[in-house]
């Protein structure tokens, strides 16, 4: 085969796939225009900029995308390694799960010092680290968590092609039907279920990474094939939400209308990669932001709280937007590369860790780095 994901047998396993790195470094810029935007509504007053609302509301797109790309490097893994369950969960253990306690406690800790938050009884400190509550960034983090729970028995039905269409199809119903769940369940048990964070209303965009995984070289030969048609699609996408938004008013990240928005867009980003690589002035910085995407994800909510409580008033005017979105972006990523000299910072701030090797691909289908999927 010889689109761009070619390599030879004998380095399958150290094989990196940028497109996906680029789509992550995509939906990482996407939430923090959200959070940085929601931030600066809340410091003027709970009112929108026409601008502010533009970047919160095109932004909606960055939390599915991160489900998609959770589902694809698990399912993509599976394909090209097999599947331990001991390596599994101890991966997981040391990627994800450390890393979400740590800075759920972090977050804890900056409630009580900044807003006086006295700490509750054990069970209901617990009860909000589990359930993601700890800051409002964390949810997402409980939902590939549960992910992780039913992603054994899924890798183990569904190993061709023709069982992830069926179990993109079947995801797709299920997130459909779930949208606006009620159980119908008062306390937290019910309250978990009815809301964001209960896996089952975003299964359709993790099955439908394990689709990307499984059909990923007739996807990328057919996408980067039209790199400008796929930049048209994205900014028809993306004026489509607008008009969603002006004619719905505020729409969340799970709306219905992702479930068609999110999958088109990631094959347009994958095959805009041919496009955007050429231009080291966006490859380089895009391709930092995919490797601290997790890292950046962790602390951005952070540097805006502190943000919000020590800078003057004159700064929360819209036109400081862009300049603060650069800031928060800028700090996150000194802060990473701080961390990382720090022993065992993998578990605070999991990074991939880059291998260079020698280029197999033709040069005029792309220049591929071979890297540990994160």
């Amino acid at each position: 085969m010889s689109n761009i994901t070619t390599i030879h047998p004998s380095q399958k396993n150290k094989k990196y796939i940028y497109e996906i790195h680029f789509l992550r470094a995509f939906a990482c810029l996407a939430v923090v225009g959200v959070h940085v935007s929601a931030t600066n509504y809340g410091m003027n007053e709970d009112t929108w900029n026409w601008f502010t609302y533009f970047l919160n509301q095109i932004g909606r797109f960055g939390t599915p995308i991160f489900a998609v790309i959770s589902g694809f490097l698990l399912f993509y893994q599976v394909k090209r390694r097999g599947f331990e369950l001991g390596h599994f969960f101890q991966s997981r253990l040391t990627k994800i799960l450390f890393p979400f306690l740590i800075w759920s406690l972090a977050y804890r800790l900056l409630l009580y010092v900044y807003d006086n938050q006295s700490l509750g009884d054990l069970g209901a400190e617990v009860l909000k680290i589990v359930t993601g509550n700890s800051f409002y960034h964390l949810y997402f983090v409980v939902i590939v968590i549960q992910f992780y729970f039913i992603f054994p028995f899924l890798q183990k039905i569904f190993r061709t092609q023709t069982f992830l269409l069926i179990l993109t199809f079947v995801s797709l119903l299920i997130s459909y039907n779930l949208y606006g769940f009620n159980p119908g369940l008062e306390g937290p048990l019910g309250e978990f279920l009815a809301s964001k964070s209960f896996m089952p209303i975003w299964i359709f965009y993790f099955a439908f990474g394990g689709f990307l995984a499984y059909f990923w070289d007739e996807i990328v030969q057919f996408a980067t094939k039209r790199p400008w048609k796929m930049l048209v699609l994205a900014l028809i996408l993306s004026a489509g939400a607008v008009v969603e938004y002006t004619i719905n008013g505020y729409v969340a990240n799970n709306r219905p209308s992702n479930l068609i928005n999110i999958p088109l867009l990631c094959i347009a980003v994958i095959g805009m990669y041919p496009l955007l690589s050429k231009w080291n002035v966006l490859k380089k910085p895009l391709t930092l932001i995919g490797q601290y995407s997790m890292g950046i994800y962790l602390i951005h909510p952070m540097i805006l709280y502190l943000f919000a409580r020590h800078l003057p008033e004159q700064y929360w005017h819209v036109n400081y937007v862009p300049a603060m979105f650069i800031a928060v972006m800028l700090i996150a990523v000194i802060f990473i590369r701080v961390v990382q000299m720090i022993p065992f910072s993998s578990f605070v701030i999991p990074v991939p860790k880059i291998k260079k090797v020698k280029n197999v691909s033709p040069p005029e289908e792309g220049n591929l780095e071979k890297k540990q999927l994160a």
